[in-house]
């Protein structure tokens, strides 16, 4: 069965719950309790017309050291249990890295990941950001506890400092 990449605005209830309905905690425990950012547009891998893997942005303005910066936020990615180690979501990565530095006119890709997720982004060419990141909460500004990865568009070098993402993380 082939698979396909659809680029959608919104996400169906159907392909929500095919997506982020197939068990509990499906992003895990540590960052469970963090409110986030709706995405705004939708990488998502059809395999025979189900959904069966998603990639989120949203397009926002960062502060790094004081200067800021437009990214394009990823989250919601995910794969279906049955599709796992597959290579299903790379494909889809890869064109919404595409998409944002292309489309979005965005300087770099921000992604929030816990510690065990890095490797796999990393072998996708994102890089750990090694100072602090501050994003709010419904309680008001708090410090990233775990890793937060950046993907320059047009050889870019992210900048020392500081981050502060000025609303929920994504």
């Amino acid at each position: 069965m082939s698979a396909e990449i659809r680029f959608a605005e919104t996400l169906s209830e159907g392909e929500r719950e095919s997506l982020f309905g197939w068990g509990e905690m499906i992003f895990g425990i540590e960052d469970a309790a963090y409110r986030w950012r709706p995405k705004e547009l939708h990488f998502i891998t059809e395999e025979g017309g189900r959904a069966v893997s998603h990639v989120g942005l949203v397009r926002t303005r960062v502060s790094v050291g004081g200067r800021g910066l437009t990214v394009g936020g990823v989250g919601g990615v995910v794969t279906r249990p049955e599709a796992q180690g597959r290579r299903l979501v790379h494909a889809a990565m890869s064109e919404a890295a595409r998409y944002m530095c292309a489309d979005m006119g965005v300087e770099f890709g921000m992604l929030f990941c816990l510690p065990r997720l890095a490797p796999f982004y990393a072998r996708q060419g994102w890089q750990l950001v090694a100072d602090e990141v501050e994003i709010e909460q419904p309680d008001g500004p708090v410090v990233w506890p775990y890793r937060v990865m950046v993907l320059p568009c047009g050889g870019r070098t992210w900048p020392a400092g500081r981050v502060e993402v000025g609303g929920l993380p994504w």
